[in-house]
């Protein structure tokens, strides 16, 4: 330079910023000279097929089009158009040859004439780069499939507000363009360098050094008049720098880069649409490892894997040449991303069941790494579930968004309530859609809260959420970063890498035991209420219908449906969808996914009833390992009590009892009871009395009403269907009951009729019973909600002092606090559980039972259940509906461990039902000969010695040769000498839950008994069964079998 300028940081900084801008100055910029439009445009033309979809792609090539020019409306939302672009012969051999494409935000999927999909494009990716035809002299056609939808959807004033159904979207742009080589590596170069000279330490030389070679290639270029030999000058002292010779970064700490693809499988749009993101994300992922492009991919949600390879077999062909080659790695092992509040444990397993098998067969891969990025928050029991399920690693980032607290760990030991541990990272620059901008990756070094004892963290890079994933400039960027002596040292990497890196070389990590509770998105556990009474009605079924399945050990009915059954349920449990977050054209599919299957669940019961049961009218069945007696109706009207072995199918039996139920009015009140219980009732129908008669225990705090209705306003910041704020509290308005009636007064059943105006936000009517031989009062709620950002729950005040209260998890339970003495306690002001929560003393508590609900809290003495809320985004009509709401509460003496809530609580959700038959058979192929009923129906045949430890499933082995049977202990107490036994019991093995063969071990048996076995706290064992068959019953079923070995 002829004389040196003593620079000003932020003058220099914002010359760089300009010199490169988007916006400013682009007629005069480096930015505006990077691309040239070409002189010769190309040609648009729309096509008048019926049928837009890609499926269809041969009809749209050789249908009809009509010619377009910018400015072309598409509509409506979420329809299809396709769009084919004819580029001139005259362009076929120009190098660098690109099309703008920009289409107002809507994303659109790029095929060549072969119906190959090329890549995605969307208001964050524009461009895409044109090949020479293999005919000099042929005119180049793209065919480009427009989706009226945007990244995010298309909210109304907003991106999470109801969709827009009157969007429309814009051809903005379609020109060809011709990039210069050497102006964008100098872009790409002081791109880089400005972020470092913005974004690091002014106190080191490198932000000063990347400061002056960034102004200096700019003065290099500007007296050069923009030659071409002014950018080569220019790169070579942007080089000195961005490849000076390093010592690999300025510390220990690795950061490992890998490219990944957030799609949410349904959210701001209906699943339909993902099915077209994932292949416009991961074709242009594939596209980039096809043009030689150096970084790992990650992809995750094995039902985006099978939906590729369902609609776009040639994109999945692609896809698995790029996974046998180490660039494209299948992660998560799960079938869909899902929540952990709501799912049972039974569900979780089958993510993984039937995601590892897919896994398998089409790659021959087992992933070892749940893939959890985006849920809201994580169940203490999972990693339990992980590891019976071969699953070591855990990654996840949500906790970052945390209101109160912040989370102590990036990278930590994750124990369970059982004691199971698995490696968690949390990747420490809080994001899993990176841009590989300096300021990410600064931040995955300076705010690793595990310093010292690990130096390896994980940095997600590519647009994710509504899709897209890496993009080349992305990879350009991370091509230089990696070689800047004096930055952190980054690595091209894969999940298995960092994973196998952090558990070799990382010493001291911090332990973190229990639930990862998510301190936001707490209304999840209640909006949308009717799907999550679907989802837990649906887990029910597949209980029994798998006990009954089960009993065809020959498999002479060949393939079920239960698979099919299992996988609906499993999508519907993504954690944008069984938590309520998503538009309402998610829920109308998955309401309509529920009723479909119901059909299914028929379909297959009565095939397997006229296969097992060819002579029985009417039968119940008992999948749980302890007897039930029961009100049961007979012939549609009459009520009678019924006892019922465990692990049973079979007719019923009539039971006596000398204990009887009524309803007597008072003077003050009205009565409830039977042998356990006294409810009283105001005249108003206000709860003033629930008395344990064993104990003659008040269970009510004095003074107080239970079953008290309240409305709280329901506002958050943002985040409508996810949130409710700590201060919807302070918003408390109480119902109170007007009238009460008797309509059963015995000697089975007692009940009262009990209405409770809600003012404008709707009708409440109650229906409160006591049943003969039932320890708790039910509650039955029909609920007309017409409310707008409000909150319905329903308290109870106890007469129970306790500063934990405990709920029901996946196969165990949790602890919470009632009590805000810290920031960590008062953030759990609501709280998700299964089907009981309970307040309790060492010998008395209360448990509050529920049938479909999933919110709870407990202050102080006061256990509440969160039954209705009213958000009005994503979903405009979110729970504006009729709805009925069950409950109970169920006093008892004695410790939490010898309450039997666990039984109680599946008696309520999951009475036993009577099953009736016509008598129709033609649905059983006449091949297959039916089975015995009494070799295979008999009460005695499966049986479980303890009833401290609880059936969770009874199944036939997914080898299709034996029988599975899971078992759990739900308290947190050692159980010892349990059988199972089995009157045709082989051999038996204990087996990890995704059955893999590799992980059978043998277990003693003694007869027809396996044990003695000893249960952990809270351990879930899974048991295989193999059975001695009658020679004459070995046809088995010519059904392809599942590949459980290991290879």
């Amino acid at each position: 330079m002829s004389s040196t300028v003593l620079k000003h940081k932020r003058a220099t900084l914002e010359r760089i910023e300009k010199y490169i801008s988007e916006i400013y100055f682009t007629d005069v910029n480096l930015f505006g000279r990077v691309d040239v439009n070409t002189p010769v445009p190309c040609k648009l033309f729309r096509s008048i097929a019926e049928k837009q979809t890609y499926q269809n792609f041969e009809g749209i090539k050789n249908g009809g089009f009509a010619h377009i020019t910018e400015g072309e409306k598409f509509k409506p939302l979420w329809s299809q158009h396709w769009v084919k672009v004819v580029i001139p012969a005259s362009l076929c051999a120009v190098e660098n040859l690109y099309l703008h494409w920009d289409v107002s935000g809507a994303e659109s999927m790029v095929c060549d004439e072969d119906g190959n999909v090329i890549q995605g494009m969307s208001h964050k990716r524009k461009e895409v780069k044109i090949h020479g035809h293999q005919s000099v002299g042929q005119d180049i056609s793209l065919f480009i499939q427009v989706s009226c939808t945007g990244l995010f959807g298309a909210g109304l004033n907003g991106m999470i507000n109801p969709p827009n159904p009157n969007q429309t979207y814009n051809l903005n742009k379609a020109h060809l363009f011709v990039r210069d080589p050497a102006k964008y590596e100098v872009y790409m170069d002081l791109s880089v360098l400005y972020e470092i000279a913005k974004e690091s330490d002014d106190k080191t030389s490198l932000c000063y050094d990347a400061l002056y070679t960034a102004n200096d290639m700019i003065n290099v270029i500007t007296l050069n008049n923009h030659s071409p030999e002014s950018y080569q000058q220019a790169l070579a002292i942007g080089r000195n720098l961005l490849q000076r010779e390093s010592n690999c970064g300025s510390s220990r700490d690795t950061i490992h880069a890998i490219g990944n693809c957030h799609i949410d499988s349904a959210w701001l749009w209906p699943y339909r649409e993902t099915i077209r993101k994932v292949a416009r994300s991961w074709s242009t992922t594939i596209s980039m490892f096809e043009a030689g492009m150096p970084f790992n991919f990650a992809g995750s949600q094995v039902v985006q894997f099978s939906w590729v390879k369902q609609y776009y077999p040639k994109l999945f062909s692609a896809l698995k040449a790029q996974v046998g080659k180490g660039n494209f790695t299948p992660v998560g092992g799960s079938w869909v991303e899902m929540d952990t509040n709501i799912p049972n444990a039974e569900s979780m397993i089958r993510q993984f069941l039937y995601g590892q098998k897919f896994y398998r067969e089409e790659f021959g891969v087992h992933s070892d790494i749940l893939w959890l990025p985006d849920t809201f928050g994580y169940s203490g029991q999972l990693p339990q579930i992980m590891q019976i399920c071969d699953i070591k690693y855990f990654l996840s980032q949500k906790l970052s968004w945390n209101l109160t607290n912040t989370f102590p760990h990036h990278t930590f030991i994750w124990k369970g309530i059982d004691q199971s541990k698995v490696l968690a990272h949390f990747p420490p620059g809080d994001t899993y859609e990176s841009e590989l901008k300096i300021k990410d990756v600064l931040k995955t070094v300076t705010n690793n809260k595990d310093k010292g004892r690990t130096h390896d963290q994980m940095l997600l890079f590519g647009h994710g959420d509504g899709g897209g994933g890496p993009t080349p400039e992305m990879i350009d960027r991370l091509d230089r970063i990696s070689s800047i002596s004096g930055m952190p040292q980054i690595v091209r990497s894969t999940p298995q890498k960092f994973f196998a890196t952090v558990e070799k070389s990382s010493k001291m990590l911090c332990e973190w035991w229990g639930e990862l509770y998510f301190e936001l998105h707490r209304g999840t556990y209640t909006t949308h209420a009717k799907l999550k009474e679907s989802n837990r009605v649906a887990e029910f079924w597949m209980t029994d219908i798998e006990f009954l399945a089960s009993l065809d050990l020959n498999n002479l009915l060949g393939c079920s449906k239960i698979e099919e059954m299992w996988k609906a349920i499993l999508f519907n449990q993504f954690h944008d969808i069984l938590p309520g977050s998503a538009i309402e054209q998610v829920f109308i599919d998955a309401m309509e996914d529920y009723t479909n299957l119901l059909k299914l669940y028929n379909e297959e019961w009565e095939q397997i009833r006229a296969a097992i049961l060819p002579d029985t009218k009417s039968f119940v069945v008992n999948p749980y390992n302890w007897p039930r007696t029961q009100v049961l109706t007979m012939n549609e009207d009459e009520e009678v009590l019924v006892e019922v072995p465990a692990t049973y199918i079979g007719p019923v039996s009539l039971a006596t009892t000398p204990n009887k139920a009524g309803a007597f009015v008072l003077e003050d009140g009205i009565c409830l009871c039977n042998n356990v219980i006294k409810v009283i009732f105001s005249l108003e129908g206000r709860l003033k009395s629930l008395i344990h008669k064993p104990t003659g225990r008040e269970c009510l705090e004095t003074g107080s009403f239970g079953n008290r209705f309240v409305i709280f306003d329901d506002i958050p910041l943002f985040w409508d269907a996810w949130d409710v704020m700590e201060y919807h509290v302070e918003t408390r308005q109480e119902f109170h009951p007007k009238s009460i009636q008797v309509v059963e007064s015995g000697p089975l059943r007692a009940s009262v009729k009990i209405s409770v105006p809600l003012g404008e936000h709707g009708d409440l009517t109650l229906i409160a019973t006591v049943v003969t031989e039932t320890p708790y009062v039910s509650f039955k709620a029909d609920v007309s909600w017409r409310a707008a950002h409000k909150f319905l729950k329903v308290e109870f005040p106890l007469s129970v002092s306790a500063t934990e209260a405990q709920y029901e998890i996946q196969s165990g339970l949790v602890s919470r606090p009632t009590h805000a003495n810290t920031s960590w306690d008062s953030a759990k002001f609501e709280v998700s559980g299964h089907k009981w929560a309970y307040l309790g003393e060492p010998d008395f508590g209360v448990g509050l039972l529920s049938k479909s609900k999933y919110g709870y809290s407990a202050k102080h003495n006061c256990l509440t259940l969160s039954l209705l809320r009213s958000t009005k985004a994503p979903d405009g009509n979110a729970d504006m509906d009729d709805h009925v709401i069950e409950y109970a509460v169920y006093p008892n003496s004695g410790p939490l461990y010898t309450s039997k809530i666990v039984q109680h609580s599946i008696n309520f959700n999951h009475p036993l039902l009577l099953h009736t038959s016509s008598h129709n058979d033609r649905s059983v192929p006449r091949s297959k000969p039916a089975l015995s009923p009494a070799r295979l129906v008999n009460k005695t045949s499966l049986r479980v010695s303890s009833e401290d430890v609880v059936v969770q499933a009874i199944k036939k082995a997914e080898d299709g040769k034996g029988q599975i049977v899971r078992l759990y202990e739900p308290y947190g107490k050692s159980v010892f000498n349990v059988s199972v036994s089995h009157d045709l019991l082989k051999q038996a093995f204990c087996i990890n839950a995704v059955e893999r063969e590799s992980s059978k071990s043998e277990l003693p048996t003694k007869g027809n008994e396996v044990g003695p076995l000893r249960f952990k706290p809270f351990e879930i064992k899974t048991i295989y069964l193999e059975l001695n068959l009658a020679d004459d019953m070995t046809n088995g079923s010519s059904c392809k079998k599942a590949k459980l070995n290991d290879e």
